[in-house]
């Protein structure tokens, strides 16, 4: 039997009402969708640039006035073993010069006994310009001394983040402004009224 025969209407949809009512659950969606669209905003967050350049300020307060700490202490070593190798190749002059006394070596004998007791053997004679000789020390010591260590400046060329970021008083400036962008950056992203 059919609904009709029974006595219950069954409910009669026209062709216009189905399809408004598809359309209305289709519109749904859609008012769904563009309200999403909206929340989503631009595809990178601002307070990502603030963070990051808040963060490249922090950590260039800190590694500029260490790397310039290890840049000193490198040509201070520098320097330092400069100084040593000038004073152990002094140390072996001497060491040379003695050993050649001790092992009577003729031509140190004879340099030795030349100028320091005026001696000279027979047959040779002092080589030396006019007036030299009165100028001259007779000691052997100066021409047993190595050539004088070259002292090497320190060569100070610093950018301006380096002058700021190694000077007491800019570099709190630049800690607390590095701090205020990155407090910046980590705040929410602002949402439109009515959300």
């Amino acid at each position: 039997m059919s609904a009709l025969a029974q006595g219950h209407a069954a409910p009669t949809v026209s062709p216009l009402e189905g399809d408004g009512a598809r359309a209305g659950g289709d519109g749904a969606a859609r008012d769904g969708a563009s309200q999403a669209a909206q929340f989503t905003g631009p595809l990178l967050d601002a307070g990502w640039l603030f963070l990051l350049a808040g963060l490249a300020l922090l950590i260039a307060t800190v590694l500029i006035p260490a790397q310039r700490d290890v840049a000193k202490a490198r040509h201070n070593l520098a320097q330092a073993a400069a100084i040593e190798d000038n004073r152990l190749e002094r140390m072996r002059r001497y060491q040379e010069y003695l050993d050649a006394l001790k092992r009577g070596d003729e031509a140190t004998v004879r340099a030795l006994a030349a100028v320091q007791l005026n001696q000279a053997p027979e047959g040779t004679a002092l080589l030396t310009q006019t007036g030299e000789l009165g100028t001259r020390s007779a000691s052997v010591f100066p021409s047993l001394e190595p050539p004088p260590v070259e002292a090497r400046a320190w060569r100070d060329n610093p950018s301006l983040l380096e002058k700021w970021a190694t000077d007491d008083r800019t570099r709190l400036w630049l800690i607390a402004g590095g701090g205020f962008l990155v407090l910046i950056g980590l705040l929410p992203p602002a949402r439109p009224r009515g959300a």
